[in-house]
């Protein structure tokens, strides 16, 4: 048992997602640029992509509705660029780490046109059961995800 969850900690660890998001109108701010907590919706975008994309049978949005809740704990971004109004805003996550009860993803948000570096975050996300209202070990969640 200790080895397959060491074999899928390894496989979480090296696995990258992107996913593409077009900057809309109520994104930006009086200048025309994408208003920086806007930023926070992209990587949740970045977040959902990753979970579906190393998905087995399940999608996230499965789990939600199941009373598992994907909350945020900590975030820390490092703003490098902008983006304006009808920008692709590329979005790659993957995995930095995995706890106990929580883990921890990196997504660096870029310009498609240019490949201009928008942020850098590093979010620690944590699985609440919403139904015995308690936190969930991170392993456990993601071999009930995958399976």
């Amino acid at each position: 048992m200790m080895e397959r969850k060491d074999s899928l900690r390894q496989k979480l660890l090296s696995a990258t997602d992107t996913t593409r998001v077009k900057v809309r109108f109520n994104d930006t701010d009086t200048m025309g640029v994408v208003h920086f907590k806007n930023y926070m919706i992209y990587f949740d975008d970045g977040f959902v992509s990753f979970m579906n994309s190393i998905k087995n049978k399940r999608n996230i949005e499965e789990m939600i509705h199941e009373g598992l809740a994907c909350g945020v704990k900590h975030v820390d971004i490092t703003y490098e660029g902008s983006a304006i109004f009808g920008d692709y805003v590329i979005v790659k996550t993957r995995i930095k780490d995995i706890g106990n009860k929580s883990i921890t993803f990196i997504h660096e948000l870029s310009k498609e046109s240019d490949n201009t570096l928008l942020a850098k975050v590093e979010a620690v996300r944590f699985v609440l059961n919403l139904k015995t209202n308690k936190l969930m070990n991170i392993m456990d969640f993601l071999n009930y995800f995958l399976k």
